[in-house]
């Protein structure tokens, strides 16, 4: 965690700090970020950076935590679905127009956690990723036999064979919008989410022929 000198600054210059982090990471990684140059970007001293945090890997793991803490509260309003509300197919749906919308909006920070989440920083993120999927898992495993009980989920195969293929293939879902954001770099914010809803709908149709009921 930062030190108390950082929540002592105004939230728009902690997240100025924060931004500048992110950005820093995602485009020379851990390694070769540098914290002179965040501190440059962010419009303090390299000194200062030094008040507020130990070291590169503990601004690193609040970048980690940060970005996740924003998304979260930013876009709540897109995941607050009550259990018995959903089928675990229009979740997939719904995820995946959710995470278009923060492509658009937060192409940085999405980036930089979802590269996070696919392991390309595990060495440093083990412990707090092990946590998160555990989490994830079990929501998943609640989803899975809600599904089955509702009759929408074929009941002959192993719940945790079938989190597992869903938890690949969101995976998967997540690899081909991130790439699509790559690739449109700045000029994703002029692309709408149905570009892409054809092939998202294919997708999903053909995990619904799989598993589905």
């Amino acid at each position: 965690m930062p030190k108390e000198t950082f929540f002592n600054l105004n939230e728009e210059k902690q997240e100025k700090i924060m931004r500048t982090a992110i950005s820093e990471f995602l485009n020379q990684g851990f390694e070769k970020g540098n914290i002179g140059d965040i501190a440059k970007n962010a419009g303090v001293s390299k000194g200062s950076m030094y008040q507020y945090f130990e070291n590169k890997k503990e601004l690193f793991l609040f970048s980690v935590q940060w970005s996740m803490e924003f998304l979260m509260k930013r876009y709540n309003k897109y995941m607050n679905i009550k259990d018995k509300d959903i089928n675990i197919f229009d979740l997939f749906y719904q995820n995946s127009k959710e995470m278009w919308l923060k492509l658009r909006d937060e192409r940085e920070i999405v980036i930089f956690i979802e590269d996070v989440f696919l392991g390309k920083y595990s060495s440093l993120t083990d412990e707090s990723m092990a946590y998160m999927m555990k989490v994830s898992d079990e929501y998943l495993l609640k989803l899975i036999q809600d599904g089955k009980s509702n009759g929408y989920i074929r009941k002959d195969i192993d719940d945790k064979i079938l989190s597992l293929f869903i938890t690949g293939v969101s995976l998967k879902i997540k690899e081909y919008l991130m790439n699509k954001a790559r690739t449109a770099g700045e000029d994703i914010i002029d692309e709408d989410f149905e570009v892409y809803e054809r092939e998202i709908k294919a997708m999903i149709e053909l995990i619904k022929n799989g598993m589905g009921a």
